[in-house]
């Protein structure tokens, strides 16, 4: 067992405590005869939160971390990208991504909507097309008759909009050396983050997204106990271990789950390789989204009925809790039903599902809840955020409750539809997704009211009673209020996503006899256009010439300026938005290629999980790391760098202070190295030389994380970066 992981156990266990004695104090004390059934109602949700966090503590308890063994030698692999009626340049990406992966490999277009174009670019990319003229069992079926038509010895799945980067079998493939590994799954890592599951903070360099807690710690844990499963994306399956099965498990809309079951029933071994190894699309509105999410919720619920890991023979006891696991989560929309109606019921009916309110109910209530979210923030690494948390299950609660019943349904003759998730841009918001969530809205809005006004008129037996009573009716109206807010809200507006990220770029006006140029840095870039930020305004409809440092590759194009903003409140920077003026088909797989290959692991190296600002000191007084003696702020300015070799690189700051700044470069650098720096910012060009501090690499091969100390700077250069200081 790792030593590292007996901190998060101990708060695991002392939260798992607490809970039970909450419930003990809960089923002797505070159960109403008065109102019965609504008073076990309550306390039945409140059972069915210790077994989810006990499954979900179990999944926890230690997570394995790998690191990949040298690959298998001369295999063959075949690349699959099973598709129905997906947009053809969102499968161009996965192809492009595909056809770069360092190790030899054939890809396969499994097309289930026998589309005669597709067939016509497959042919083009130097793609093996394969269809069918019926499409029984949906992608399951779709993937098996691939299987019957392919001779690798080694199956990669990527969705239509999984992108790979090049180390993809690099770093699986080695998993295979153990005969009986029948599959290696790798995290799903989505990209758009303009997608309304995304919270992503520009000024604190903070992202944030649902999946993330599953796939970056629930997974490993899950590894740990020989659990892991293959989740429909990114993963290698050896060909043998398919066909012991029969192929990928059909019967069911989660093919996924049913198939690893099937797999470790009869002795093959899964593993799980946590490091992002390619990049999908988020669902990118609330109708997908949902069509997304009753899908799984359907079919992981209908594994109970279909293929119980309570009762299927070959599971070790871990494997049995683990999967049982995954179908029990998703029951939780019929407590968290009951937590948002419950209060309004009280409310109205006059009926408390707790006996008393007293003083001895609300301490102890008030300590589990509070041990319950502290500990479950610091188990959870950072990547489960209670709020965010409680508002997507908000959110869900009502599609796991319709797939609860379709799973019974399904018993009695009712047939399962496998729906593809969207991927086109945003669609029609539908405001029938959202009933549940406008009517428990209205109906706490009502419930608080009432109970202000029962509590104006005496009317209520218990001050405190009804006093907690309005307060969980405004936490819930608040709930079903963000729910209702977030998805209705137009979270991008742009027909292709923008990667975000910061590019060095000449640019200068084309034909302008003012000498309109300078460098300026991208906001975002995609392969029609950027946010350009400057520090003057460009004339708008007039032609810009670029030139665009993609690290070694050097990009020189054209494009047209089509608005023009002022940034925030600091003067004299502007954001540009750029289109290009049809950039070749090679330049643009070449953006393509940089964005989902450079710039993605990069966002993901800035905005990625960090600790809390409290644990983050404890850690620094605990190591004696010393602190910065001036604050760094978190500025994107264009930067030259000149070497003591001649050599020159232009990069861009990621923050900056009078005593030091940071940025990552494409090539590695020596500490100790003296610099000679020149950084353009809204107030002029300043001209310092720094030591090479620290240095590290954030992606393998070509992202490098530099720290840079002044060590000769003008007093004109340091007033500067004072003002600057106080102007961010």
């Amino acid at each position: 067992m790792q030593t590292k992981q007996i901190k998060y156990q101990a708060v695991i266990i002392f939260i798992l405590g607490v809970y039970l004695y909450y419930l003990v104090y809960r089923i002797r004390f505070t159960i109403n005869p008065d109102a019965l059934f609504l008073s076990i109602s309550f306390f039945y949700a409140d059972v069915h939160g210790f077994i989810s966090l006990f499954l979900f503590a179990f999944q926890l308890w230690n997570p394995r971390e790998r690191k990949a063994p040298s690959a298998l030698s001369g295999v063959t692999v075949d690349i699959y990208i099973p598709t129905y009626n997906e947009d053809i340049a969102v499968i161009r990406k996965t192809v492009l991504g595909c056809a770069h992966i360092n190790y030899s490999h054939k890809i396969h277009i499994l097309d289930d909507g026998n589309r005669s174009e597709l067939a016509h670019k497959a042919k083009e990319w130097g793609c093996v097309y394969i269809a069918r003229e019926e499409r029984t069992h949906a992608k399951a079926g779709n993937l098996n008759h691939a299987l019957q038509l392919t001779h690798g010895e080694f199956v990669v799945i990527f969705d239509t909009d999984c992108v790979p980067q090049p180390d993809f079998l690099d770093k699986t493939l080695g998993y295979f050396h153990d005969e009986k590994v029948a599959f290696v799954q790798t995290p799903h890592n989505y990209y758009n983050v303009d997608s309304f599951q995304f919270r992503v903070s520009m000024e604190k360099k903070k992202s944030w997204i649902e999946q993330n807690l599953f796939y970056r710690l629930i997974m490993p844990g899950r590894d740990y106990w020989d659990s892991a499963f293959f989740a429909g994306t990114a993963a290698v399956f050896r060909k043998k271990a398919l066909e012991d099965i029969g192929g990928f498990a059909t019967g069911s809309i989660t093919e996924d789950l049913h198939t690893t079951i099937l797999l470790y029933s009869i002795g093959w071994k899964g593993v799980y390789h946590n490091e992002v190894l390619s990049n999908e699309l988020a669902a990118k509105d609330l109708k997908n989204y949902q069509i997304q999410q009753l899908r799984w919720a359907e079919g992981n619920i209908g594994m109970f009925f279909k293929c119980n890991p309570l009762l299927k023979k070959g599971l070790t006891i871990p494997q049995r809790i683990c999967f049982s696991s995954t179908i029990f989560g998703w029951l939780f929309g019929f407590p968290k039903a009951i937590y948002l109606i419950i209060p309004s019921i009280a409310v109205f009916a006059g009926l408390n599902p707790i006996q008393s309110f007293d003083f001895s109910f609300i301490w102890r209530c008030v300590f589990f809840l509070v041990v319950l979210i502290v500990g479950f923030e610091y188990v959870t690494r950072g990547y489960g955020k209670i709020i965010y948390c409680e508002y997507f299950i908000t959110m869900n609660f009502f599609v796991v409750i319709k797939a609860a019943f379709r799973s019974i349904l399904g018993l009695f003759g009712m047939k399962s539809i496998f729906r593809v998730t969207g991927k086109h841009s945003n669609e029609t918001i539908r405001v029938s997704g959202l009933i549940p969530h406008i009517m428990i809205f209205l109906l706490s809005c009502a419930g608080a009211t009432w109970g202000c006004l029962k509590l104006c008129y005496g009317i209520s037996d218990s001050i405190t009673g009804a006093t907690s009573v309005i307060f969980w009716n405004i936490v819930n109206g608040l709930l079903t209020f963000s729910v209702i807010e977030k998805t209705t809200r137009p979270h991008h507006k742009r027909k292709d996503f923008r990667f975000i990220g910061s590019i060095p770029v000449r640019y200068a006006v084309v034909g302008c006899t003012d000498s309109i140029n300078g460098l300026g840095v991208t906001k975002d870039i995609n392969e029609f256009g950027i946010s350009l930020v400057t520090f003057v305004p460009l004339p708008v409809k007039r032609k810009i010439s670029l030139i665009l440092y993609l690290d070694q590759e050097i990009m020189e194009c054209q494009a047209t300026v089509l608005s023009v903003r002022n940034e925030g409140q600091t003067p004299n920077i502007f954001v540009q938005g750029l289109k290009f003026d049809e950039l070749t088909e090679e330049k643009m797989e070449s953006m393509n290629l940089y964005c989902f290959n450079t710039l993605l692991p990069r966002f993901r190296y800035v905005f990625g999980t960090k600790q809390s600002i409290f644990l983050k000191l404890i850690s620094k007084f605990y190591s004696q790391e010393r602190f910065r003696k001036a604050v760094r702020r978190k500025i994107n300015f264009p930067l030259i760098i000149h070497t003591h070799d001649k050599t020159s690189y232009i990069v861009v700051t990621n923050d900056l202070s009078v005593s030091g700044l940071s940025f990552i470069n494409f090539m590695p650098m020596e500490t100790g190295e003296i610099l000679s720096m020149e950084v353009s910012t809204p107030s002029g060009k300043i001209i310092v030389k720094g030591e090479i501090a620290q240095q590290r690499e954030i992606v393998v091969g070509h992202s490098y994380g530099v720290g840079v100390k002044f060590i000769h700077i003008s007093t004109d250069a340091e007033n500067i970066l004072v003002d600057l200081a106080n102007a961010y």
